[in-house]
């Protein structure tokens, strides 16, 4: 038995196999022309930080230089102090008074602040950029004040008895805390 087609059974079946290939070829074709892909990315992203330091240290400081017992009627004292910026961005800061202790004595302290880092321990001798008449309020000394990224500020802060301080105020005794605040620019 011979398998053997005719020629016009030989020619339909070229005919569809050729057709399979053309509509394969033309389906991968397709597939090709019509995907694509591409990736991007961004910049990279970062913060800032406030860092404020006093006399090098934080978050609390000690301020030994301002203390004095026995003070009499118009006595004061003074101590130079550093506020450091070490953050990476300029701030302004400010600082504010409060003291605990006799309520009688708070009302007669009078605090200043002076641009200046010289004082012989009772007085300060540079312009005077802030002050209060009394503690017993909370009062803000000096706000606004700018400082660079990586710089420092050397101030100070001298504390006296008012001349009016009366009997009411004798023996007493009171402690004083200064709050340093920065805030970004």
């Amino acid at each position: 038995m011979s398998l053997r087609m005719g020629k016009p059974a030989w020619t339909r079946t070229r005919a569809v196999l050729s057709l399979g290939m053309v509509f394969g070829l033309g389906a991968v074709g397709t597939l090709a022309a019509w995907s694509d892909s591409a990736t991007t990315t961004t910049g990279v992203f970062s913060t800032t930080s406030i860092q404020m330091k006093v006399d090098g240290q934080r978050p609390m400081a000690t301020f030994a230089k301002l203390k004095k017992s026995s003070m009499m009627l118009g006595n004061s004292v003074a101590g130079d102090i550093k506020v450091q910026n070490t953050g990476t961005v300029g701030y302004k800061w400010a600082v504010s008074a409060s003291g605990t202790g006799s309520a009688a004595l708070l009302g007669k302290l009078k605090v200043s602040l002076h641009q200046t880092v010289a004082n012989n321990g009772s007085t300060c001798s540079g312009p005077m950029i802030g002050s209060v008449q009394t503690v017993s309020a909370n009062p803000t000394l000096v706000s606004g004040r700018a400082l660079a990224a990586g710089a420092e500020d050397i101030v100070c802060i001298q504390v006296t008895v008012d001349s009016s301080a009366g009997m009411n105020e004798r023996f007493k005794i009171a402690d004083l805390s200064f709050s340093f605040t920065a805030v970004g620019q």
